[in-house]
């Protein structure tokens, strides 16, 4: 019979110790900002809370087995963590993929700017601190029966990673987002190596000088614009357009963004939804037919679309450190510089996407005061405890904002030979069938805002197309029609064309 002692606990104890230092000084981080409201919802946070210090319990222990192991790994993982927690606390950004690719990007100047003497200072205090423990864990602790010891952290870890609720907050959160982080930059890498075969045939374009530019809707439904009849006047700046066209009757195919995304841009449909995983995108067409590409990102990359992003001639990120649990203002005006920067270029033709956050949850981050105009608007992040009416008024003032961002842009192209397409990658439930956001599958996330602007150039040159678009807007569309109709906007002429796809027929 196994008697346990002293000599038995003590390294628990050492790894509990560790993980209380972890939570206070990296954990906390990534939670001291959330929003709340009463008592329930600071349990549901402490849960939370709970669930990522048991998970990195798991970590610590595992590490811990081994000493000559703990030597090299302890020190490294608590100078990563001491980083990412300043930047946390110091500049709210956080450790995502994105990350590594703007670091790749930036030269070793712009890469060096971020670093202060208070995080150097920090940085070596941690580090003496690391060291310090590695010597009282050689002198002091020893894991007697290592294997018995390794199945228990190997268990809680493997846990906690295969438990959806678990592992989705865990990757955005120190220290497992340094593994997923990492893990998703190289994946990402390694989707886009991957090697699809051009379209076949002859591109061609018919204009000489214009500009297309797609704009990636995030969450936002058909039926709350105003444009569209809504009650409340969400799109005031687009209901003066005289130029503009809804589409308030597109059906989209796919309810998630990681699914939709690579649906809109490719020649996938219902019959062939594959095509999303196996085709290049219309961005490849347009830079045969001699166009300037760019993607303005203001959402991470995903291993679904990433492909298409690197299509483009340019991939510009915006959001630089955001993620889904970020609280502070993550807004789409951010990309209106690099929309201008892209226009001044002396090429011709232009396309460009942008990629924006919309309506996303946290609806609240995603407009700034100033339009707040319906209240009150959310003050919990944790969705139940919000009313029926702060969800909307919240959602419909991102709506509001986003009415804004997008004359922004038209005003950018008021004077050019331009057309603005834009399409919601899905809708939102507000509230049917006592669903709210997108977590799961229902018929409200499959009616996105779609509409169209362009230009009196554009009109005059194409006034067939813009009457056909006229005649059609009322149609029902699967959300497949992107592809084509952005090849029939740009004039780009090739054999995968399809015009019963085409709004502008």
């Amino acid at each position: 019979m196994l008697r346990i002692s002293k000599s038995h606990i003590k390294p628990l104890l050492f790894v509990v110790g560790l993980t209380a230092f972890y939570g206070l000084f990296f954990l906390l981080s990534d939670f001291y900002d959330i929003p709340f409201r009463g008592f329930s919802d600071l349990v549901n946070i402490l849960l939370q809370f709970s669930v990522v210090a048991f998970a990195t319990f798991g970590v610590l222990y595992l590490i811990s087995i081994k000493r000559y192991v703990f030597a090299v790994t302890f020190p490294l993982l608590t100078a990563i963590c001491t980083i990412l927690a300043y930047f946390k606390y110091t500049a709210k950004v956080t450790l995502t993929p994105m990350l590594f690719e703007l670091a790749v990007v930036n030269d070793i100047r712009t890469d060096m700017d971020v670093v202060s003497w208070q995080l150097v200072l920090l940085v070596i205090v941690s580090l003496i601190f690391a060291f310090s423990v590695v010597y009282y864990r050689f002198k002091k602790v020893t894991f007697s029966f290592p294997l018995i010891h390794f199945l228990f952290a190997f268990l809680i870890i493997f846990g906690v990673t295969h438990v959806r609720a678990f592992a989705n907050p865990l990757n955005a959160r120190i220290p497992y987002n340094i593994y997923y982080s990492v893990n998703t930059y190289f994946s990402n890498r390694k989707e886009i190596k991957n090697v699809r075969p051009d379209f076949p045939g002859k591109v061609l374009c018919e204009d000489d000088s214009v500009v297309i530019v797609v704009v990636l809707g995030e969450s936002v439904r058909s039926s709350n614009l105003q444009i569209n009849g809504y009650s409340r006047p969400t799109t005031p700046l687009l209901c003066k357009e005289k130029n503009v066209l809804s589409l308030p009757n597109v059906y989209s195919e796919e309810a998630f963004t990681h699914t939709s995304v690579p649906y809109l841009l490719t020649r996938a449909s219902h019959d062939y939804p594959d095509r999303a995983y196996e085709e290049r995108s219309f961005v490849s067409l347009f830079r045969k037919a001699g166009y300037r590409t760019a993607w303005i990102a203001n959402q991470e990359p995903v291993s679904t679309f990433i492909y298409f992003m690197k299509e483009c001639d340019s991939l510009i990120y915006v959001n630089s450190g955001k993620s889904l649990y970020h609280y502070e203002k993550w807004l789409d005006e951010d990309i209106l510089p690099y929309m201008d920067k892209e226009l001044e270029r002396e090429e011709n033709r232009h396309l460009l996407i942008l990629h924006t956050i919309g309506s996303h949850w946290w609806y609240n981050a995603h407009f700034p005061e100033r339009f707040e105009r319906w209240k009150p608007t959310l003050s919990s992040k944790v969705i139940s405890s919000n009313s029926h009416e702060e969800m909307l008024n919240a959602y419909d003032n991102t709506i509001l904002y986003s009415d804004y961002f997008w004359n922004a842009a038209i005003n950018r192209l008021r004077h050019r030979n331009a057309v603005l397409i834009y399409l919601s990658d899905h809708g939102e439930c507000m509230g049917e069938d006592g669903m709210y956001t997108h977590g799961a599958d229902h018929e409200a996330l499959h009616k996105p805002a779609c509409f169209v602007w362009f230009s009196d150039s554009y009109m005059a040159r194409h006034a067939d197309k813009v009457e056909a678009l006229r005649k059609n807007r009322l149609r029902k569309y699967n959300s497949s029609f992107l592809f084509h109709s952005v090849l029939s906007a740009g004039g780009v002429k090739c054999d995968v064309f399809d015009e019963s796809e085409d709004i502008f027929r």
